[in-house]
């Protein structure tokens, strides 16, 4: 958190998600208490310095788990030798 009146400022916190709230471009996160939570993307460091635009990658579950799939061992015909 990087805006200085958000009550979180400084702390850093895992991002599960985004959504739009009213227009306005916001992050799903863990708070400290493990409980989720939304906050605006302004007031985050993924926040790009002049267009709001995120600065930072955001995938979302399902592109995750593309991703994921991708880099395994068996997409890429590796049979785990190492040769």
């Amino acid at each position: 958190m990087t805006a200085a009146h958000h009550p979180l400022v400084g702390m850093r916190l895992a991002v599960e998600g985004r959504r739009a709230v009213r227009g306005m471009a916001c992050l799903i996160v863990r708070l400290p208490d493990g409980t989720a939570g939304t906050v605006e993307l302004s007031a985050t460091s993924c926040a790009a310095a002049g267009g709001g635009a995120p600065a930072c990658a955001l995938l979302s579950v399902e592109g995750v788990r593309r991703l994921r799939r991708l880099l395994s061992p068996s997409a890429a015909g590796d049979d785990g030798s190492g040769t």
